[in-house]
Parts: structure tokens; sequence; C-alpha cells
């Protein structure tokens, strides 16, 4: 008899979504001139930058491959370009070979995060005089672009809510003032954001010094991050620190191989041999998958077998934060009885 399959989510909600995160091998930085010099002093830094884009880890400064790749900076450099900013700023931009920055993070054994990153909505109120307001584009265009290039330079994709009368009516400030995760996680949804965070930004009156204290909202544990600094700093520091956590979630080992790297996966939904090349390179952007084989197709299951660069978590995390897959699960079914590591193609959307 057979049973009807219930479809879920291996950890997250459906309505979560990912995005694919464009140039995390790029990075621009501000220069003085364009002389040779002072772009050889740049580009060291922006692969400095670029790494810690990539791998969302803390990179040492001192590691024998980074230093001797520095020495050798335009080895690693796809190509670069200069152009003006505001206040007769100039600067450089400058797309690194993602192969060779991938190769320099292994030898280091850092991890690799992927370009599909969780999408994080934003809801941060702020006192200012006695005053109470929710950080938007028309509220405080500096903080928010402040938040926007701090985020962009850390290939985290972020979005902060529009608080028009939608989302008035389902969330205040006080609300994220007072950390109310329900209607928080309640006007989300609209922006499919993967995880949500609430922060307040105040100012202490005894030293002048500004406080900022945030949270995930959708975690069953709320655990409270507390900054003491200057007002634009530690709105910087809590973009970082929000990175930094996210990419131990999803970032994964280059060297943590599981046996021999092989697993296997069942895909049903496939219709086609258009659909079963999709779902094979949909497999393959996934910074965790080295390579995709198909072994057998049986009463139109697709048995496939995955050559892994992490452990089969890596696999689930990465499989969480895209639509195109969902696992199958019967709930009602026992353990022996539920498929084993099978997921229903829906598409790449």
């Amino acid at each position: 008899m057979y049973k009807t399959l219930i479809i879920i989510f291996l950890l997250i909600s459906s309505n979560g979504e990912a995005i694919e995160v464009k140039d995390l091998y790029q990075y621009k930085i501000l220069i003085n001139d364009k002389t040779r010099s002072s772009r050889l002093i740049a580009s060291k830094e922006a692969l400095s930058k670029v790494l810690l884009k990539v791998s969302g880890r803390t990179i040492n400064a001192k590691s024998t491959a980074i230093r001797k790749a520095k020495r050798n900076i335009p080895s690693y450099m796809l190509k670069y370009e200069y152009f003006d900013g505001d206040n007769e700023q100039q600067f450089l931009v400058v797309q690194f070979e993602a192969s060779k920055v991938n190769k320099l993070l292994e030898y280091d054994e850092l991890p690799i995060w992927g370009n599909r990153r969780p999408l994080v909505a934003l809801w941060l109120a702020t006192e200012d005089e006695l005053r109470r307001e929710l950080v938007t584009q028309d509220s405080y265009p500096q903080l928010e672009q402040l938040i926007t290039d701090k985020a962009s330079r850390r290939g985290l994709p972020i979005v902060i809510p529009l608080l028009d009368l939608e989302d008035r009516q389902l969330v205040s400030v006080t609300d994220v003032w007072a950390n109310f995760s329900s209607p928080i996680v309640s006007a989300s949804q609209r922006y499919n954001s993967e995880r949500i965070v609430s922060a307040r930004l105040y100012q202490d009156i005894e030293n002048n010094l500004w406080k900022l204290d945030w949270r995930f909202s959708d975690e069953a544990k709320f655990t409270l991050n507390e900054l003491i600094g200057d007002k634009q700093q530690i709105v910087g520091q809590m973009i970082d620190d929000i990175a930094d956590k996210l990419a131990i979630q999803y970032a994964v080992e280059a060297l943590s191989f599981n046996d021999n790297g092989i697993y296997d996966i069942t895909v049903t939904g496939l219709n086609n041999f258009s659909s079963v090349e999709l779902a094979k390179r949909q497999l393959l952007s996934f910074s965790v998958v080295e390579s995709v084989l198909l072994k057998i197709v049986k009463d139109n299951q697709f048995y496939m077998q995955l050559r892994l660069s992490g452990s089969p978590l890596d696999l689930a995390k990465a499989l969480e934060l895209d639509n195109s897959f969902v696992r199958l699960f019967d709930p009602l079914a026992s353990v022996k009885e539920n498929p084993k590591n099978t997921y229903r193609w829906f598409g790449v959307n």
C-alpha cells in the first residue's frame, strides 16, 4: 500500500529563500592614485577582502600561502578597472580567479561559503532624541546605505523592510524595540527572507556612547548580541557579526571529506532529459558538490551518485537553501519506511 508522501523542507520553512550572490570574487577598494604601486597595494588588500567574503571567516594575515599569493598578486587577478566616485574619490575594482582563491582557502583549511546565501530581513529600531523610528531608506538614508554597503562587502544578501502600509499593519516600532518575535516574523514573510534579525540602536545619556543589541528573531533560543561604541562603527560591526554567524552555519569546510567523498541521493519529478540535465547542473552549482553521476532510473526515480568536498550535512544545508529541491518525508511512516535521501525536483525559479 502506497503512502502519501508529505513534502517538507529539511530544516527551514518553505517560504524562506536563498539568494545567488554575484561578484563574490570581486572587490571595490578606494585608492589614492592610479599608479602601478598603488594598484598593487590595493589589489593585495582586495584579495584579503575577497578571501573573507568567500570563506566567511577571518583570514590569518601570517598565512604562508596567502603571503606568497600577495607577492605574486597579478597571477591571481582576472581583470581590474578604475572608476570615479563622489567627492573626487577614485576606486579600483579587482576581479580574482575563483579557482585560485578557493585553493588558497583549501590550503589553509578554511571554509568555502557558496554563492547561494540566506536572505536576511533586518528590522532596526533607533532611538534619537527620545524619538523611536524604524530604519528605512527614507527615514535614515545614511544608515541604510552603510548597512547595504557593508553587507555587499561581506557577500550577505540583506533586505531592509519598506515599512509601508502593509508592514505597519503587522509590526510597529514597539514590536521591534521590545523584540516581539511573532509580528516581526509575520511581517517578514512578504520578503521571503531565510533569516530575520531584529535590533535596536540607542545612545547612553551617561557617556554618550551608542549601544546596539540584536538577535535572530527566527531562532528557538534568542541570544542577544550587544555592541557599544561609535554609531556607524557598531552598525557595521553588527553586519560583520551576522555574516560571521551565518558563515559558521552554512559554509562548507573545504577539506572535510566523508568516506571517499561519495554520497547517494534519489530525485523524483524529472520528466524529461532536459529536466535531468538541469537538476544535475543545479547540484553542481553547490560548492559542496564536485561531480554528479546518474547511476540508474527505475519507476521514475533517478538514483544519483555525488562526490562531495564536504559532509552530507553540508549538502543538506545547501539543499535546504535551494527551492529547486524539496525533501520527501512521510511523518506517519516509521524511520525504516521513510525514503532515504529522496528529493523532489521543482525546477529552477
